[in-house]
């Protein structure tokens, strides 16, 4: 009896193994919906040919971007191509909640490309887990519970570091459900999707609280006024560390795009609160040469990323230095 248990717990030791290795190491393949879509890791040429034939793929769609030159993409582009399959190239980020344009895109392509799909990115389990649980709540009734789960360690998905972000994709939605008193459904989610999306605490309204100065010479420092509204789900928190925290940037660049000078504002320690308005002074470092240039303002979270990856809009100006 106990080397037939040993056996058992032996076997299927092995087979968790196996199972790791392909989902980490291999080609991590599942299928998301029977007959209508999959899901895997990069794919070399020989895997695509495979998976083409063998789930009939009408729609590959690749959430790295596009990455013309690399070996990788141009060996999709060609496999695609034979196979006379649709491509779409959809730039997700495995460290943060995909921007309002990004999602919108997404959606764009589930609902109209044909299929049956495949979704991919590097390792399958980051990118293509927020997609796969997408392709759930549009083309099925599975509950919110069931489609989470193609964010979990079963496809290789860690909810630790920079890429816990993506499980609240769908605690964002859910909260909005119950704030609106909603229940799921596929047009829920997309009118959601389309609507009502805010990629948790990036996103902001800027405005200049005093207009960009006037007459600036060679030489002088550069002040600057600049109104921020919190227009997003959560506090922010400043942080004296240029490395922590929420922060706002204002960057200067000459007429060749070149950037010229940049500052961090916003270092301290403090909280703003959801829909609370803050103003920021800017001081830019003297410019030496005379001319126009081009100011950029946007905030930054410094463990995800810029707002206006996510779709926030930035605040533009000009600056004209003379002599």
């Amino acid at each position: 009896m106990r080397r037939v248990l040993l056996l058992a717990l032996t076997l299927a030791a092995l087979f968790l193994a196996i199972e790791a290795f392909r989902v980490l190491v291999g080609t991590n393949i599942h299928t998301i919906i029977p007959g209508q879509a999959y899901r895997c890791a990069q794919p070399s040429a020989q895997d695509l040919d495979e998976l083409i034939a063998a789930y009939r793929i009408r729609s590959v769609v690749n959430l790295r971007g596009n990455c013309d030159g690399t070996d990788w993409y141009i060996d999709e582009c060609r496999a695609t191509h034979y196979h006379n399959v649709s491509q779409h190239d959809i730039n997700f980020s495995a460290g943060r909640l995909p921007s309002t344009s990004e999602l919108r895109q997404l959606l764009e392509v589930l609902d109209h490309t044909d299929y049956p799909i495949l979704l991919h990115c590097r390792r399958g389990a980051d990118r293509t887990g927020v997609a796969a649980t997408m392709v759930l709540l549009l083309k099925t009734a599975a509950p919110l519970a069931e489609a989470r789960q193609q964010l979990s360690c079963r496809y290789g998905h860690v909810a630790m570091g920079r890429t816990a972000s993506l499980d609240q994709f769908v605690d964002y939605y859910a909260c909005w459900l119950e704030t609106a008193g909603r229940l799921h459904s596929p047009d829920t989610f997309r009118d959601w999707a389309l609507h009502h999306y805010c990629p948790g605490a990036c996103w902001s309204v800027l405005s200049w609280a005093e207009p960009p100065p006037t007459g600036v010479r060679v030489g002088q420092n550069i002040v600057l006024r600049v109104r921020v509204r919190n227009a997003s789900l959560l506090s922010w928190r400043l942080s004296p560390a240029l490395t922590a925290g929420v922060h706002l940037g204002c960057f200067l660049f000459n007429e060749q795009d070149q950037q010229i000078a940049g500052v961090k504002a916003g270092l301290r320690d403090g909280e703003v609160h959801r829909g609370e308005t803050v103003e920021f002074t800017v001081v830019l470092s003297p410019v030496r040469q005379p001319g126009r240039y081009r100011l950029q303002v946007d905030m930054s979270d410094e463990q995800q990323c810029w707002f206006y990856q996510t779709g926030s809009e930035p605040l533009n100006g000009e600056l004209v230095i003379r002599e």
